[in-house]
């Protein structure tokens, strides 16, 4: 039997085409004795959603996956992703497979994976400092439009390890690695990894690569004199930095968590999604 009682439906508005997957989705639940809550643009939010559910469907993209992660918050509300998107590394059943991944897993075969979430505390001069959860990532950009670089230096538990001239710098959980951390020529993990990934944007130097550490550290990045800069969450959330702000990273004791079915294989979606180590 599942300890579930309550299954709650998240869906991007506007997707009106898929009342036949909605159907099945709520047919199939109370063949389980379920109830569904859904998502309603103007009536029920998500977070109204997430926080009344033991179970949340995300039918979208990883778009509204990081989205019902952070409704979600520090709750451990477990996630199954329904690919509505393109890639979809987050998303893990097919329209076409609903059926049969739902009686799977309300009949009680699944596994729940944990993935590691970062602690991102934005540090401003003058302001209370205020903590976000991301699952994929936290990037430092330049805070205006003009094609230069910014200047940041970067500490590990309060040590400085680099000073970087670059367009920017992600800050990466092993979920993230596929996301803006591959585009800028980062390595890829495992998600079971416990490490985060420092990765300079286009840096001015040949020498500065992108870095693996243990999550357990500490990673502080302060923004040099006269620089301005841009925060982004999960590339949902966005706030301003000035000069002499900083942001700290550590990881969070809140992992997101998600609902995989029998069979699923994490190297086995980077095959069909990035045709990765294919010839």
């Amino acid at each position: 039997m599942v300890p579930w009682k309550r299954i709650g439906v998240a869906l991007k508005s506007g997707q009106t085409e898929v009342e036949p997957l909605l159907r099945r989705i709520v047919a199939d639940v109370d063949d389980h004795g379920l109830e569904v809550v859904f998502e309603r643009e103007g009536e029920v939010s998500l977070e109204q959603v997430a926080a009344r559910s033991d179970l949340l469907l995300v039918l979208g993209g990883d778009g509204s996956v990081l989205a019902a992660v952070r409704a979600i918050g520090e709750r451990d509300v477990p996630i199954l992703g329904i690919n509505l998107g393109r890639l979809g590394f987050l998303t893990d059943v097919s329209p076409d497979d609903i059926h049969v991944a739902l009686t799977t897993v309300l009949g009680g075969e699944y596994e729940i994976q944990e993935r590691s979430r970062l602690a991102v505390t934005c540090l401003k001069q003058g302001a209370e400092p205020q903590v976000e959860l991301v699952l994929n990532d936290a990037v430092i950009t330049k805070g205006s439009a003009l094609a230069r670089l910014i200047e940041l230096e970067a500490l590990i538990d309060q040590k400085v390890i680099a000073s970087y001239r670059s367009d920017g710098l992600i800050l990466s959980t092993p979920t993230g690695s596929t996301a803006y951390n591959l585009s800028a020529g980062g390595p890829i993990l495992d998600p079971r990894v416990a490490a985060m990934i420092l990765n300079p944007i286009c840096p001015h130097t040949l020498t500065q690569r992108p870095l693996v550490l243990p999550d357990s550290l500490q990673v502080e990045v302060r923004l040099l004199p006269r620089e301005e800069a841009t925060l982004t969450l999960d590339g949902q959330v966005g706030t301003p930095l000035q000069p002499g702000d900083a942001v700290r990273v550590t990881r969070s004791s809140h992992p997101a968590r998600f609902i995989t079915v029998p069979g699923h294989n994490h190297f086995e979606t980077l095959r069909m999604k990035l045709g990765w180590g294919s010839r």
